[in-house]
């Protein structure tokens, strides 16, 4: 079973942390939804205490499977869910599997790239596959640590730098492989939601994702990088709530 924490009282609301970060990427918007909501603050296969998934299974799968054991084995017959990241696309896949079970959705800082971002994954991903010695390379030191400087914190929050060094480096590099993997088409695919209440929330100075050009009734953009979930809290707070609420 997937690894997770408890916390808060009220309707239940899932958690779903990004890439290689584990639910410590909360902790700032933790204390301000526990208010409202019984919090459910998994790992995702393969991070923190959560086991691996299987060799056989896609990723995406594996961790859908895995969130829906832990809502039956918890006694939630319904719940929302809050994706972050890369957990984004957990959340997509899981409210496609499992519409009847989902409440509503919030997509935070999505996992949508440009096309040339995607491609650019793409090909590394294929490099991987047949030097694998590469990607470790790349995902260790003071790459990987460059990496995260500057599409998770744009240069700007020298404070969060070595906790989110330490995380990333510290789960197994085969997981932060699968999980780049398991981003549909490179990332740069549109989301596709069922017929679920969803918000999206895109961040104007986030180098990662790509938003869209025209924002529907169910964007909002906000002034955040990457780094929304705890740098930005007063305004996420600002958008979910009423939302999750309503």
């Amino acid at each position: 079973m997937l690894s997770y924490e408890l916390d808060g009282s009220g309707p239940p609301l899932v958690l779903i942390h990004g890439f290689g970060i584990s639910f410590n990427i909360w902790w700032g918007l933790r204390p301000y939804l526990r208010d409202h909501f019984t919090l459910i603050l998994t790992e995702m296969p393969g991070i923190g205490c959560s086991p691996p998934p299987p060799s056989s299974a896609p990723y995406l799968d594996s961790a859908v499977d895995g969130l829906d054991s832990l809502r039956a084995s918890l006694g939630f017959e319904r719940w929302s869910v809050l994706g972050y990241s890369s957990g984004s696309r957990v959340a997509e896949r899981y409210a496609q599997c499992h519409p009847d079970r989902v409440e509503r959705a919030v997509f935070l800082s999505p996992a949508r790239t440009a096309a040339y971002k995607a491609l650019g994954l793409r090909v590394a991903t294929r490099l991987d596959s047949r030097y694998p010695q590469v990607g470790n390379w790349v995902l260790s030191g003071w790459r990987i640590r460059f990496l995260i400087d500057l599409l998770g914190l744009n240069f700007r929050h020298p404070e969060l730098l070595s906790a989110w060094f330490e995380e990333i480096t510290s789960q197994p590099v085969v997981i932060l492989k699968e999980t780049l993997r398991s981003m549909p088409e490179g990332g740069s695919k549109k989301f596709d939601i069922p017929d679920v209440p969803s918000l999206f929330l895109w961040g104007r100075q986030d180098l990662i994702m790509d938003r869209p050009r025209r924002l529907s009734a169910q964007d909002r953009l906000i002034r955040a990088d990457h780094s929304a979930p705890q740098t930005d809290v007063g305004e996420i707070l600002e958008t979910v709530l009423p939302f999750l609420k309503s």
